[in-house]
């Protein structure tokens, strides 16, 4: 017979969201909370950074979460963490069974905040699976379907949690070629890490360019980094096959590597949504109380579909510091305080071999995809005055509608890029962000002030500089 446990809230999730969610109960007085957990908590973000050691000589160990020394946490997460993963769930008895190593709980609750998170999604081509290894209880979508891991072939691997990093620092340490496929953020990085530990490294990108979150002239200069690096990239490549020589592509290019990373985004886990019945599009469907559509129901994270500021159009940013931001609305309403968030939209930093790059909002390839009329107005930029040895070259854009397209209203900025050596774009992301969410036009941008100190940045004003590109663009 099932342990029977009785709660609260229930927390379905053990990565950020459901941490914080978590957290903010506790902090808001809800004494009665369980979480349910199937692995160690990392900070995913940082597992390329332990497995280069350059940033973290510790390895990926220092990435791992230790619930007991959080700073943040209370302390009596340790006895409220239900480890296992929650395997069924009904609505209507307000029930979830929760297996784990020690057998199996049904678990009753008034609240329910699901934080599942997504998972790695693979192209399913032969060669992926093959493997023998234990069942892990953490999956991967090979196409449409759920995988465990421990049936990717001995010569695959991913990046999402511990175990991944712990599995691709071991191949790091003793094999002498890999390839990466995909060239977002987690690919960049994990090639560099790879390289950095001495590993000959390729990427493989479907689409022309590298950096889906850059325009191509934007993701250009990344490509030059990548190569000055003798990292080369396959544009417009589709894998045909793993072998156990390395990655065939469509073209019937071998590409001999003792191990294939894909990198090639992840997806919504929507496997308890759908069997609650919970309203789903491109994820789970909340409201600015991120509030399902069953009113005892809350869901936060990764799997939950936002609002985007720009275009109000439904949108996933797969970002763990906006899951921390629903976590604390979801648990501010199930307290009964009313909290909402506003609509956002999707961004990015990173770094590869000392080329920063950001990305917030829409890309121009992206807007036109969809029928937005757009522009982009691009301006070079530099880290300090010339005359300063230390500064460095690089690049602003600046993605804005041209006509009314929807809720979309003429000059509204809708992205921002950058590339620069130097100095981290992180500030200039977080700026335009706050731009880009108050739908502010290109020429808004004359009230926003740019502050000179020889020791921190050039006195050129590239506000003006776009301005003056955008007064010419609308005749004014």
């Amino acid at each position: 017979m099932d342990e029977r446990v009785k709660t609260d809230v229930l927390v379905v999730g053990g990565g950020p969201g459901g941490r914080v969610s978590y957290m903010a109960l506790k902090q808001f007085g809800m004494a009665d909370v369980k979480m349910v957990a199937n692995e160690e908590p990392t900070v995913i973000c940082s597992l390329p950074y332990g497995i280069g050691r350059r940033l973290v000589p510790e390895g990926p160990e220092a990435v791992v979460v230790d619930l007991s020394k959080s700073h943040r946490l209370p302390p009596t997460i340790l006895q409220d963490v239900l480890q296992g993963n929650c395997v069924e769930l009904d609505l209507d008895r307000r029930e979830a069974v929760v297996q784990g190593k020690g057998g199996r709980k049904t678990v009753t609750f008034e609240h329910l905040v699901l934080a599942p998170g997504a998972v790695p999604w693979i192209p399913p081509v032969d060669g992926v699976l093959g493997g023998k290894g234990a069942e892990t209880g953490t999956g991967i979508l090979y196409g449409d379907e759920w995988v465990d891991k421990g049936r990717l072939a001995e010569n695959v691997f991913v990046l999402r949690g511990a175990n991944d990093a712990r599995r691709l620092d071991a191949f790091a340490s003793k094999r002498e070629k890999a390839v990466v496929v995909g060239t977002g953020a987690i690919g960049l990085e994990t090639a560099e890490a790879l390289a950095d530990r001495g590993v000959s490294v390729v990427l493989v990108e479907a689409l022309p360019h590298a950096v889906a979150a850059l325009d191509g002239d934007m993701a250009l200069r990344l490509e030059e980094r990548l190569a000055a690096r003798n990292v080369k990239v396959f544009k417009s490549a589709r894998v045909d096959r793993v072998l156990p020589e390395g990655l065939k592509l469509e073209d019937g290019t071998l590409l001999e590597a003792d191990g294939i990373v894909f990198a090639t985004g992840v997806r919504p886990d929507l496997r308890l949504a759908k069997q609650a019945g919970l309203f789903i599009e491109k994820g789970i469907r909340v409201d600015s109380r991120m509030q399902t559509s069953h009113p005892r129901v809350f869901a936060v994270g990764d799997a939950v579909q936002v609002t985007d500021a720009g275009t109000g159009v439904g949108i996933l940013p797969l970002i763990g510091t906006l899951a921390m931001r629903q976590a604390m609305v979801a648990a501010a309403n199930i307290a009964g305080r009313q909290m909402d968030l506003s609509p956002v939209t999707a961004w990015g930093v990173s770094e590869i071999f000392g080329l920063h790059w950001g990305s917030v909002g829409w890309t121009e390839e992206m807007a036109t995809r969809v029928g937005i009329p757009v522009a982009g107005l691009s301006q070079p930029v530099r880290t300090r005055d010339p005359f300063m040895p230390e500064g460095r070259e690089g690049a602003w854009k600046l993605v804005v509608a041209t006509a009314p397209h929807g809720s979309v209203k003429p000059g509204q900025i809708l992205g921002f890029q950058v590339v620069q050596d130097g100095d981290s774009p992180l500030f200039l992301a977080e700026r335009f962000l706050d731009i880009i969410a108050r739908r502010e036009t290109v020429t808004d941008l004359f009230a926003h002030y740019f502050i000179h100190s020889p020791a921190h940045n050039a006195v050129d004003d590239p506000y003006l500089g776009i301005l003056g590109q955008a007064m010419r663009m609308f005749g004014q």
